[in-house]
């Protein structure tokens, strides 16, 4: 695992952006997994404004959307999927036949089986973008969460449920997700665990200075070699005093 931190939120997003630019380039059709929410957007941007400058090319490449809300309409804009449409794939008008997604509407078994067969057939994921929860938890992974699971559905937890609210125009109930797993995370080539912010920096403090422990999911970074946290100052305020 490498660490890596960069003075502001534009100068992370830009160097993660390159990272997964790099891995694209040296395999036109990659499998590339990538999370919703607030932090990646940055990185979304970077891309856009590549392949819009001819520096990058997204056509060979398929779309695999880290997880999902079960029991939420996928139209809901508060959906990952419709966030991912909203923030990326919209952008560039990507071909609605190179994003793969759970669909939460079908039996979540079967596409927890689905999604791990397009991967393993893939030969693993070639990248991994994911964010970081002020518990640990990556994807939908939450605390207890075993190291050795590939994609399965989970309870959330109660700090996600309600932190989730932000996604939401209205009061919404939240119960379970359906994501990708840590051993998902361990096998990617390329593995990217982003996070920004000073409400990252308690939890980044605890997994920098904590073993691998599932009830950090997020420690599960110091068993991937290959693997990257990228921070911004921000979120390495707290660590950066405990060194």
């Amino acid at each position: 695992m490498e660490l890596k931190i960069y003075p502001d939120y534009s100068q992370l997003s830009r160097s993660a952006a390159n990272l997964i630019k790099e891995a694209i380039s040296k395999k036109k059709n990659a499998l590339v997994c990538i999370a919703s929410g607030h932090t990646p957007i940055g990185v979304f941007k970077c891309l856009v404004n590549d392949v819009k400058a001819g520096e990058l090319d997204l056509t060979g490449c398929i779309f695999l959307s880290l997880d999902e809300w079960v029991g939420i309409n996928p139209a809901d804009p508060g959906s990952c999927l419709s966030m991912l449409k909203r923030d990326f794939f919209d952008q560039l008008d990507i071909n609605e036949n190179r994003i793969v997604f759970f669909n939460v509407k079908a039996d979540l078994e079967k596409e927890c089986k689905r999604i791990n067969n397009l991967i393993e057939s893939n030969g693993g994921l070639d990248v991994m973008l994911v964010g970081l929860g002020t518990n640990g938890h990556i994807g939908m992974n939450e605390p207890g969460t075993s190291f050795d699971l590939y994609a399965h559905v989970g309870e959330l937890a109660e700090e996600t449920k309600i932190v989730g609210q932000k996604y939401f125009a209205k009061a919404t109930a939240l119960s379970n997700g359906v994501t990708l797993g840590l051993k998902h995370l361990k096998e990617a080539r390329l593995p990217i665990v982003m996070a920004n912010g000073e409400k990252k920096a308690a939890i980044i403090s605890k997994i920098m200075s904590t073993s691998p422990n599932e009830q950090i999911p997020a420690t599960i970074i110091h068993d991937i070699p290959q693997g990257y946290v990228m921070i911004d100052e921000l979120a390495a305020v707290d660590w950066r005093k405990e060194k």
